[in-house]
């Protein structure tokens, strides 16, 4: 008898190891969903809730549900769904001073996100930006080197200005001190040639012996003379004490007055005059001339015309011919 051949199969493998044996052909699908940015404006109530945190920032929910126009309830739910997200921060609102419990507040997150560009830039920029270069002790000397030379520099040139103005005013009190001495010498010459003129014709008039023309001649030789100190500026020189030999002040030299007196009554013949005004005519002192008067009445080369106030004349012709030599002689000697 045959034997029977052993048909009994294995058991079939479980499904669950099955379909680990068979090889994963399927790839992962990569998540490209990205976060909102956090500067992104959500969508339906949850906007307007964000737009009213940003409006009041640190306000409490029913400020800013009542500033985005929802109910208490959906602006605190929406606040809190923001906050979840990452988008606002709530601080508590803890206790005040009486115990109570105050309302907690909302505000936008800080931004934390970096703007790349604005960096770039502002990195730009610095390295753009020229670095100082470093003060080392060689640059301060010749700092110093510069400053000292230009001190120097500035030194002579004020010295060469000074030098210049000094020079050129020297140049300017020389040309002025030969302009003065030019003047002096011209004022000179010209008070000499009407002194020598003066003379001439005094002379003239004693060689011709005519009296009054002699008197007259004196009387402009006295005047020329004191033109030319005057030009001349040279003051006549007087001793003083004898033997002391000191310098007395310049005063006039003294002259003669009775021939003055008469070349006055001379020059106007005819005319009564008492002292006083011959005096002032004269530049002398009416004394001295009322004394002269007196004299010259005396040797009859002036007639006293009245006594109170007295007054004088000049002498008729004959007169004064007759008298003439003894008057001239008897007032050499009167110099007041």
């Amino acid at each position: 008898m045959a034997a029977k051949k052993n048909t009994v199969t294995a058991p079939a493998a479980p499904a669950a190891d099955i379909a680990t044996a068979t090889p994963d052909t399927t790839t992962a699908t990569p998540d490209t969903t990205t976060a909102p940015a956090s500067t992104a404006r959500p969508d339906g109530p949850a906007g307007v809730v964000w737009d009213a945190v940003t409006a009041n920032p640190g306000g409490t929910v029913p400020v800013i549900a009542n500033a985005a126009g929802v109910a208490r309830a959906v602006a605190k739910a929406e606040l809190i769904a923001l906050a979840t997200s990452g988008r606002v921060v709530c601080t508590p609102g803890g206790r005040g001073d009486n115990g109570r419990a105050l309302p907690d507040t909302w505000a936008p997150a800080p931004d934390t996100t970096i703007d790349t560009a604005t960096a770039s830039t502002a990195d730009a920029a610095e390295a753009t930006v020229p670095q100082a270069p470093a003060v080392t002790a060689e640059a301060i000397a010749e700092a110093m080197r510069i400053m000292q030379a230009e001190a120097d520099r500035r030194a002579a040139a004020e010295a060469d200005l000074q030098k210049a103005m000094a020079e050129e005013e020297a140049r300017r009190a020389k040309v002025l001190a030969d302009l003065a001495r030019a003047r002096t010498a011209e004022d000179t010459r010209r008070a000499l040639a009407d002194l020598l003129a003066a003379v001439t014709t005094a002379y003239a008039a004693v060689v011709a012996g005519d009296q009054v023309a002699t008197v007259a001649g004196l009387e402009r030789i006295y005047a020329e003379a004191n033109n030319v100190r005057k030009a001349s500026k040279v003051g006549p020189v007087r001793t003083g004490a004898k033997g002391t030999g000191a310098v007395r002040a310049d005063r006039a030299a003294p002259r003669p007055l009775r021939p003055e007196v008469v070349a006055h009554l001379s020059a106007h013949p005819g005319k009564e005059f008492t002292p006083g005004e011959i005096a002032k005519v004269l530049g002398r002192s009416s004394g001295a001339v009322a004394n002269a008067l007196e004299t010259l009445a005396k040797n009859g080369e002036a007639v006293l015309t009245s006594e109170r106030p007295a007054r004088y004349t000049a002498p008729t012709t004959t007169t004064a011919t007759g008298t003439a030599a003894t008057g001239t002689a008897a007032g050499d000697g009167d110099v007041s």
